[in-house]
C-alpha cells in the first residue's frame, strides 16, 4: 500500500494498473506525431499533466532524479522542431524512466 496526500492508501496493484494505462498514453504519442493526423501536442500536454498530478497525489521519494529527468524530457518534446528520430528515442527513454520511478516492470 502507498499512502496518498489525502490520507488514504492505494494498493500497489492499482498504481501498477494506472502506470500501465499512462504508459499506453505515452506510446500513443509515436503514431500521433509520425502521422501528424491528430493533435499530438494536446496528448503530450495531457500526459505531462497526469504524470505530475500522480506524483503529487502519492507520497514518494522526491529525491528520485528519474522523475525530474522524465518530466524534463516530456516538456522538451513539446518543441515542434524536435526531429522524429529524437522524439521516438526520447519516448522510449520516458517510458523506461516512468516505469522505473513506480517500480513497474
Amino acid at each position: 500500500m502507498v499512502e496518498t496526500k489525502y490520507g488514504f492508501n492505494i494498493s500497489k496493484k492499482t498504481i501498477e494498473s494506472d502506470v500501465n494505462r499512462l504508459t499506453n498514453q505515452i506510446w500513443k504519442l509515436l503514431p500521433m506525431r509520425e502521422n501528424n493526423e491528430e493533435n499530438w501536442e494536446s496528448q503530450l500536454a495531457s500526459v505531462i499533466l497526469e504524470i505530475s498530478g500522480l506524483h503529487d497525489v502519492l507520497i514518494l521519494d522526491d529525491g528520485d532524479v528519474r522523475y525530474l529527468s522524465l518530466l524534463s524530457k516530456l516538456e522538451g518534446l513539446q518543441k515542434e522542431q524536435v526531429p522524429f528520430e529524437i522524439f521516438r528515442k526520447t519516448i522510449f527513454e520516458c517510458i523506461s524512466l516512468f516505469r522505473g520511478v513506480y517500480n513497474v516492470k
